[in-house]
């Protein structure tokens, strides 16, 4: 995530409790806008990213290795969403403390906040991306109702996410190796979650895997309300969301619990 701590600082909402979503608000135009300066397409690169990336996925498994997966465009595509908004907020949220050292130093700011700007910010490059899978939807003219229903997957997926970012942006200012650790457990992530490939089609001796894997269990359930494929088992998607909001008031605990510690250790 890119500091934000950088430029007028003093033009910062005070943090008091009745302020903390205009702070909130304010910061995350401030880091969209910092991560977009001085570029040619702006917010436009997170979305070639993931364009570049599916047109890769695309060609590799639908002419060289063939998956067999119907509108494989649509069904990669949907992976790369969430997948995309989770490995980025994960990944600077890890950072999101020292990146920011004159924020979290500073006398009553709240430091909560930082990791959370870091699952929001990839939030609004996802909200950027979803037109084009709701485009490849109506070319295939396979778009259901009941993409209604992802903005609470969507919900939860972010809760998950908050809960991992408060954890590890924590743990990050007294152990510096935090960040190194989960980009490896991102990078053995993408290969047990279903971003390129169908649940449907792993060897079921494997398949308790991907449901011990939260991720792999949101995608699936996400692709269920966009593409019409099966949702999950039942009682693997309520485990999720059970395990999500646990993983987010532990989370938080441990974060405000370490908070106080932060000054001596930036």
């Amino acid at each position: 995530m890119t500091s934000v701590a950088s430029g007028q600082t003093a033009r910062l909402p005070q943090p008091r409790r009745a302020a903390f979503g205009p702070l909130v608000g304010h910061l995350l135009r401030r880091e969209i806008a910092l991560s977009h300066r001085s570029s040619l397409i702006g917010a436009g690169w997170p979305l070639v990213r993931q364009l570049v990336q599916l047109a890769v996925l695309v060609f590799v498994f639908s002419h060289v290795l063939d998956l067999g997966v119907p509108d494989y465009p649509a069904f990669v595509y949907c992976g790369l969403l969430g997948w995309s908004w989770f490995t980025t907020a994960l990944t600077q949220s890890t950072t999101a403390i020292p990146d920011n050292r004159n924020l979290a130093m500073r006398p009553g700011f709240p430091t909560i906040v930082l990791p959370l700007l870091a699952v929001l910010v990839p939030l609004v490059d996802l909200a950027i991306a979803l037109p084009v899978l709701i485009v490849l939807l109506l070319v295939d003219a396979s778009l259901q109702w009941t993409i209604v229903l992802l903005p609470l997957l969507l919900l939860v997926q972010g809760v998950l996410s908050l809960g991992l970012a408060w954890l590890c942006s924590s743990l990050t200012v007294f152990v510096r190796d935090i960040p190194h650790l989960v980009g490896v457990a991102l990078v053995l992530g993408f290969y047990v979650t279903p971003v390129y490939f169908d649940v449907a089609r792993v060897p079921e001796q494997y398949t308790w895997i991907l449901r011990l894997n939260p991720m792999a269990v949101l995608l699936e359930a996400e692709r269920a309300v966009l593409l019409g494929t099966p949702f999950p088992p039942v009682a693997n998607f309520i485990a999720v969301v059970g395990f999500s909001v646990l993983l987010a008031l532990g989370g938080w605990a441990a974060f405000r619990r370490l908070a106080p510690l932060f000054a001596d250790e930036l």
